[in-house]
């Protein structure tokens, strides 16, 4: 199989996929064979290496894939459009109850666990200012003109935690605000439906 028949095939049995999709899908295969070619390959050999469109486009289909439906012929497969329009009397139950249950997984779990999480971060943020403990001894000496050198040892002691307190508090927060991220994505995607994002 050359290139023009792989990817022909890949076009007729990723018909039910969505166009902006199945576009993007199919310009990541073209790229394939482009990368092949200039490497001095042949298209057989790249279309070879990439496996059997039909087996592609199930992977990529997924649950849309139905190969025992009526028409399952690719050539008389039916469109996202023909799709969608047969689906939209479940998609609002479906999406109701997924809003439903997301709302008691967020209320009971997702939220009091990023609150927690959060609380945490803001704990060894607010432990970052003992760097101004130097401060609070200048002030200490200025205005009531005492100074023990065990406060100069215990305020460059505080300085020195504060700033492992504020380099800490950095990554944490990228690493929460990741996690956070995620778990807002990964709520967007089950309304969505789309499970394996």
């Amino acid at each position: 199989m050359n290139r023009q028949q792989f990817m022909q095939a890949m076009e007729v049995h990723l018909r039910p996929m969505d166009q902006q999709e199945r576009a993007e899908l199919l310009s990541d295969y073209d790229q394939h064979f482009e990368l092949g070619l200039r490497e001095g390959r042949l298209e057989e050999e790249i279309a070879r290496e990439l496996g059997q469109p039909e087996e592609i486009a199930k992977e990529a289909l997924g649950d849309r894939y139905d190969a025992h439906t009526p028409g399952s012929d690719a050539f008389y497969a039916p469109t996202y459009r023909d799709m969608r329009s047969s689906r939209n009397s479940t998609r609002a139950t479906h999406n109701f109850f997924t809003a439903i249950g997301l709302l008691f997984l967020n209320l009971i779990l997702g939220i009091p666990l990023g609150l927690m999480m959060w609380s945490v971060w803001l704990i060894i943020a607010s432990l970052s200012l003992l760097v101004l403990a130097p401060v609070a001894a200048v002030v200490d000496f200025v205005f009531l003109s005492q100074l023990d050198k065990a406060e100069i040892f215990v305020a460059i002691g505080a300085f020195g935690v504060g700033i492992c307190f504020a380099i800490a508090s950095k990554y944490v927060f990228k690493a929460f605000k990741i996690v956070t991220l995620q778990y807002i994505r990964w709520n967007k995607n089950t309304m969505k439906g789309d499970v394996s994002a």
